[in-house]
């Protein structure tokens, strides 16, 4: 299913609603984490091209700095085995869950109208397999591949810091900690190759030994 994600990324315009979801989590975490640090988000803006941004005020700002890009594999990895373990209603109710999230982002934190296009977009294409499901029984692998996507997306976009421009997050915490960029970047990179592994781990795994007994 990876493999079918990377591929993905080579469709134009089909991919955009995907690639809108990896950046909204990384965004909606950055958020949260300075929620719990007791902060709190001002807005959150969307773009076409998959670019984002998060304006918070107060909180612990390591801390929401860290949550961007790990928070997008978490969220992605949440996702995927909400999938996997959930039968189609209860996948149904899982979707449902998460477009209310979105309409709350929308109510709180949505002020312009691009982000708002995006946000629509992505609460259609969370809709879809609900709305389907009434002709194929596709909603819980629709919901992994949501997820699957998530993770990928999440695990190569702090490769896209590499770009000796000493901007976002990793740059931003090399500024606070004196840690160089580069060490937060294979963080990242490092906590979305175990997140894909452990995901393989635990599904191709489980399926196999299914198969075995």
């Amino acid at each position: 299913m990876a493999g079918v994600c990377l591929l993905l990324n080579h469709i134009p315009l089909f991919h955009k609603p995907f690639q809108w979801m990896e950046t909204y989590f990384h965004e909606l975490s950055h958020g949260l984490a300075a929620i719990i640090t007791v902060g709190k988000i001002r807005r959150i803006y969307l773009k076409f091209n998959g670019a984002g941004l998060c304006e918070t005020i107060g909180g612990l700002r390591i801390i929401v700095l860290l949550a961007g890009y790990a928070g997008a594999v978490a969220w992605g990895v949440f996702i995927y085995m909400s999938g996997w373990t959930l039968e189609t209603q209860h996948a149904a109710d899982f979707l449902y869950a998460l477009i209310a999230l979105q309409a709350i982002t929308i109510l709180l934190w949505v002020r312009d109208i691009t982000t708002l296009l995006v946000m629509i977009t992505m609460i259609a294409t969370f809709y879809a397999p609900i709305y389907f499901s009434n002709f194929y029984d596709w909603t819980p692998k629709v919901t992994q591949f949501m997820g699957m996507y998530i993770t990928v997306s999440a695990l190569r976009a702090p490769l896209n810091l590499i770009d000796g421009k000493h901007v976002g997050d990793g740059a931003a915490l090399a500024d606070i900690t004196y840690i160089p960029e580069g060490v937060w970047i294979a963080l990242w990179f490092c906590c979305g190759l175990f997140a894909i592994f452990w995901l393989w781990e635990t599904t191709v795994q489980t399926n196999m030994s299914m198969i075995s007994f």
